[in-house]
């Protein structure tokens, strides 16, 4: 890892700093230094700042497919999800108590009122109102991306709550970067149409599904189903820096053979 000059012994000295609070003590580090190293990997052991490198650095994107849902020619949005180093899941109340907002509705739409339509198109709930899916997602999820704490925020440049609204648009940029349904579509995997009361017309096997994927970003998703219904696939990442996200090989399982990817109902 490459430090900016002068760097590395203030670092020492911060990590020699005791404290209570790991990322108060990395904030003075940051304003000291002015930018985090730009080629740090996250997961990669090597001692750096929580607001440099996600210390979760094991992330999800987990896309969906609901025919109920959303734009007929897109997969939504389920999360984007932290785990540890080894892949195992974090708390299921978050990580951060203090910043379990419930009005994320409200936060989005005085922060970026262009953000919340794209909410509401390509991140809609399927079991309650959409406020209650995006608590539910900052809560368990948003609170444990470590570069997202305030105090990791220049100090004259955070606005109150901000790190929610770049929370939920890091991961609609990523689906728009990783768009499943054009990739799987430049493969010849659409969506078809099924036969009332039998099996849809086509099915899909799980090797086509990860070939085109693999095709397209170099690396195989986990596909997941109920049954033989298409219900998510999950793309791995890492972080090099603060926010740049790359795909990695998969951590998790698949739960798909012959896969039904059945267009939507939806009129969009």
């Amino acid at each position: 890892m490459l430090f900016p000059p002068n760097s590395a012994l203030l670092f020492v000295s911060a990590l020699a700093v005791a404290s209570a609070n790991p990322l108060q003590r990395q904030h003075s580090f940051l304003a000291t230094n002015a930018t985090c190293p730009i080629d740090t990997i996250s997961c990669s052991g090597e001692p750096v700042s929580p607001c440099c490198s996600p210390t979760n650095g094991l992330l999800v994107l987990a896309l969906q497919w609901d025919t109920r849902w959303g734009p007929s020619n897109a997969f939504t949005v389920h999360g984007l999800w932290p785990d540890t180093c080894e892949g195992k899941q974090l708390p299921a109340n978050g990580c951060d108590p203090a910043r379990a907002y419930t009005n994320i509705t409200s936060i989005i739409r005085s922060s970026d009122v262009s953000l919340l339509a794209d909410m509401n198109t390509y991140w809609p709930s399927n079991k309650g109102d959409n406020n209650w899916f995006w608590t539910h997602e900052w809560v368990k999820h948003g609170t444990c991306v470590s570069t997202l704490h305030p105090q990791c925020y220049a100090e004259d440049a955070y606005r109150p709550q901000q790190e929610v609204a770049d929370y939920f648009r890091t991961i609609l940029d990523l689906r728009t970067k990783y768009d499943l349904y054009k990739a799987l579509a430049k493969h010849d995997i659409v969506p078809t149409e099924p036969e009332s009361g039998r099996r849809p017309k086509n099915t899909y096997s799980l090797k086509q599904f990860k070939q085109a994927i693999l095709s397209e970003w170099g690396v195989e998703p986990n596909v997941r189903c109920i049954g033989r219904r298409l219900q998510e696939v999950f793309l791995w990442f890492k972080v090099r820096g603060r926010d740049n996200y790359y795909p990695v090989q998969p951590y998790g399982r698949d739960s798909c053979g012959a896969i039904s990817y059945q267009r939507k109902t939806t009129a969009a």
